[in-house]
Formats: C-alpha cells, sequence, structure tokens
C-alpha cells in the first residue's frame, strides 16, 4: 500500500489520495478472503484533540462500518526530542514525569471511533526497564472528549536500547532478516491478531461489535499501571489494558461464566435480561462475587457536532432487585474515583462513566455481598440528544456479561448453565453461536 517515501508523490498526488487506495483494497481482500482484521501501522504527523475529529478518522470509519471490517491502528510515537525517560517503579516519580512531557498525544487518526487504537509497553525481559510499562515513546491520551483511547495496549519494544537485547522485540524486515525495533506499530498487530484470531475461532460471522466487546471485554491492566494512584492517568495510557490470547477469551473457566448478548437498541424499547444469582456464590441471603459489565456499540455519528459527534448513547446496567420491587444498579465504570460515582453533571458522566462513549466497561467485587434478593436483571438503554431518534433499524450492540468467583473455587459456570436452562433460555456455545442464530 504505502511506497517508498521519495516515490510516494508519484503513487499518490493529493495528501488524503491514499485513503482511496486503501477503500478498494479492503473491499477486493474482504470479498476474496473473508478477512476482517486490518493492521494499521500508520499515523499523520498531527496530534488528535479533544475538540475535534479528523478527516482521516472519519474515512477509517466510514470504511470500517461499510465493509464490516475493524481496524487496529497504532497511537503514534513521538518525536524523538519528545521522549520520556523511562517509566519509573516509585508512581509518584511517573506522574512527574507525565505531568512534564510535551507533545505526546494520540496521533491522528487513532481516535478513529469505530476502530482500535493501540499503544505500546516495554517488553518483560529487560534489566533496567520496567515491565509492561508504557514505553517512553508511545503516545498517549485523552484523544477524544468522549471514551478512551487509545483502548487497548500490547509489547511495542522498549525505546531504551539494552547492550545484547537491543529493544527487547523482534520482528522480520522486508528482506525476511530478522531485527529488532520498537514503536506502537509494533504493538498494533499484536492486537490485531488476537481479533483476528477470535473472527477465525467462532463459527459462522459474528458483529464487529463483539469482536471489539471480546477483545475489550477481556483485558487486564499491567502490575506497573495497576494502581489506585495511578488511576487518573492509567485509563489514557493504555486504555482497557492488554487483551487476553484468544484461547483464554473462548474457553473460559469453570469459576466464572461470560454470557454475551448481541442485538439491536430499538426506539421505544428496552432490553432487560432477568436472572437468579448463581446459587454457589450466594450465602445468608447475599449475592458475593465478581461482576464486570461490557457493551459495544455503533451509533449514529455527525461530525458537525465537533466533539459532540456521538449522537445517541447505548448503555448497559446490571441491577439487584429490591425489597421494593425496584432494582438498584451495583456496578460502577472502570476507573471510577473512590470519592464517589454519582454525579449528575455532564462533564462527570462524560469524564467517568463513558456516557456518549461507543465503548463502555463496568465492573464491581462483593466481598462483603449486597442485597437483599438474588434476583437481577442485566438492562441495555439508550439516550438521544435532542432532535435524534434512533435509525429504524436500531442501533446495533453487543453486551458481554462476566461472572465470576475471586477465589476461583465455586461452580459459577455450571450454577448458571442450570438456572439458564430452568428459564428456557438457549445458551450456545460461542464458538458456533454465530452459525446457529442468526446475526442482528
Amino acid at each position: 500500500m504505502l511506497p517508498r517515501p521519495d516515490k510516494y508523490t508519484s503513487y499518490y498526488s493529493k495528501p488524503l489520495e491514499f485513503f482511496n487506495e486503501l477503500e478498494g483494497a479492503v473491499q477486493e481482500l474482504t470479498a476474496r478472503t473473508g478477512v476482517r482484521i486490518f493492521n494499521f501501522s500508520l499515523n499523520i504527523e498531527e496530534h488528535a484533540t479533544t475538540t475535534g475529529y479528523s478527516l482521516p478518522a472519519q474515512i477509517l470509519d466510514k470504511i470500517a462500518e461499510d465493509n464490516d471490517v475493524i481496524f487496529v491502528i497504532s497511537a503514534g510515537n513521538t518525536k524523538p526530542h519528545d521522549i520520556r525517560r523511562e517509566w519509573p517503579s516509585d508512581h509518584f516519580d511517573a506522574l512527574k514525569i507525565l505531568a512534564s512531557s510535551r507533545n505526546d498525544t494520540i496521533k491522528k487518526p487513532a481516535e478513529s471511533c469505530r476502530n482500535i487504537s493501540v499503544a505500546a509497553l516495554n517488553p518483560p525481559h529487560i534489566d533496567g526497564v520496567v515491565p509492561y510499562a508504557l514505553s517512553n515513546y508511545s503516545c498517549r491520551g485523552p484523544g477524544l472528549r468522549v471514551g478512551l483511547k487509545p483502548d487497548l495496549a500490547h509489547v511495542g519494544g522498549s525505546g531504551t536500547v539494552h547492550a545484547l537485547l537491543g529493544h527487547g522485540l523482534l520482528s522480520l524486515d522486508t528482506t525476511g532478516k530478522i531485527v529488532d525495533g520498537c514503536g506502537t506499530s509494533y504493538a498494533a498487530p499484536n492486537v490485531a491478531k488476537t481479533l483476528a484470531s477470535l473472527d477465525h475461532a467462532i463459527e459462522g460471522v459474528v458483529s464487529r461489535e463483539t469482536l471489539i466487546a471480546l477483545g475489550i471485554h477481556h483485558a487486564v491492566l499491567p502490575d506497573s499501571l495497576n494502581d489506585k494512584n495511578l488511576r487518573n492517568v492509567t485509563k489514557h495510557l493504555v486504555g482497557f489494558g492488554i487483551p487476553k490470547g484468544s484461547e483464554e477469551v473462548l474457553n473460559g473457566d469453570p469459576a466464572a461464566i461470560t454470557l454475551v448478548f448481541a442485538n439491536r437498541a430499538i426506539n421505544g424499547h428496552k432490553m432487560s435480561f432477568k436472572f437468579s444469582w448463581p446459587s454457589s456464590l450466594v450465602r445468608d441471603g447475599k449475592c458475593f462475587g465478581h461482576a464486570k459489565l461490557t457493551i459495544v456499540s455503533t451509533p449514529r455519528f455527525d461530525y458537525r457536532y465537533g466533539s459532540e459527534f456521538v449522537r445517541i448513547n447505548i448503555d448497559a446496567a446490571l441491577r439487584q432487585q429490591q425489597k421494593n420491587g425496584n432494582y438498584l444498579g451495583r456496578l460502577n465504570a472502570i476507573y471510577t474515583p473512590d470519592d464517589g460515582d454519582g454525579s449528575l453533571y455532564e462533564k462527570d458522566q462524560i469524564e467517568h462513566s463513558f456516557k456518549w462513549s461507543p465503548v463502555k466497561v463496568y465492573e464491581k467485587t462483593f466481598p462483603k455481598g449486597v442485597g437483599p434478593t438474588t434476583d437481577w436483571s442485566l438492562d441495555v438503554e439508550y439516550l438521544a440528544r435532542d432532535g435524534v431518534s434512533l435509525p429504524r433499524n436500531g442501533v446495533p450492540f453487543t453486551a458481554i456479561l462476566t461472572i465470576s468467583d475471586p477465589k476461583n473455587e465455586k461452580p459459577v459456570f455450571n450454577d448458571m448453565r442450570q438456572m439458564l436452562q430452568s428459564l428456557g433460555v438457549n445458551a450456545v456455545d460461542i464458538k458456533t453461536a454465530a452459525r446457529v442464530v442468526p446475526r442482528v
């Protein structure tokens, strides 16, 4: 796709002409091979802003939606004179480094909201470099006013060169020679591989929303960044974390169950799924364990509204029935500050609760149990901006709910499967679900 730098103008006479070629190539490859995941290790030398949305990002949005594909985009690298000091083991020192850094926000089109952007992390085996910390060259968020960008992170090589191991990440150059290197362009293919493996392992065709949701739902924060003192900055460094391998995502664990709901939000309707908490996690009428809920949707975008281009908010909640018959929400958005989660201010809901973001993740652990009933409801709702209505065919979404035993002891999977069978729910293994359940 990309010619040598000195030949670029002879191939593409206009700056954005490359994207026309890209769209044609995607259409051809998708029709010929069925491939749906495209690595996009390419950035424009301009930083994304929280007040706008670039034309290249808009173009990638359209190509992805029109062709039912996903681009996995590198977050971008800083210029050599803007590289940060290596990530320290002391969190306070890390915050000081971030506060003093300049010109290191993600580069266009990594803000694309129909696709995934990826930051780079250090490799785990180099002396003097903190394992899985943000690489010192990796661009960071915030990249948008809503949601998290970058979305995920993966190993991209160390910016500090080791005497023996180099950047600590090996790859092949254009001649097939093994070389070491670093960059977010190396991190993005690692995530693309996981999404492609998921798509390949599931029979039939699953939605873009499902593939993105599976990758994000099963992502974990690296130990070096999983500290409450870093919570407000971690989300802008690595997004939702490092995605697990496809085999671990699809095979699950006996002490947990993951339910995937792929549907469409329809005007005037709300999706509600009523169920009972796993019996092995119930003691003295209280529900214990851990719950995590992810929802990914494809709402209407209107770029004329700048940073408010998302016109429909699709949200999900996990609620427990109370004695008065009402249902009480039990989960918090990840990265919610400890000093509160119930602010009614729009700016706080955007900052901490993913309002207007097409991707949302909530979770909570119940070490002391919550009551007073074992009756729960998973609800998916929508909110449209003034003058906006849902499309006639609805807004596609995928909601993923995992209920687990943090101690990894209780038979949660079998409990929930028996409960679902008693409700007459046809629960199908996700690896074959797309073959036996019509796509929405």
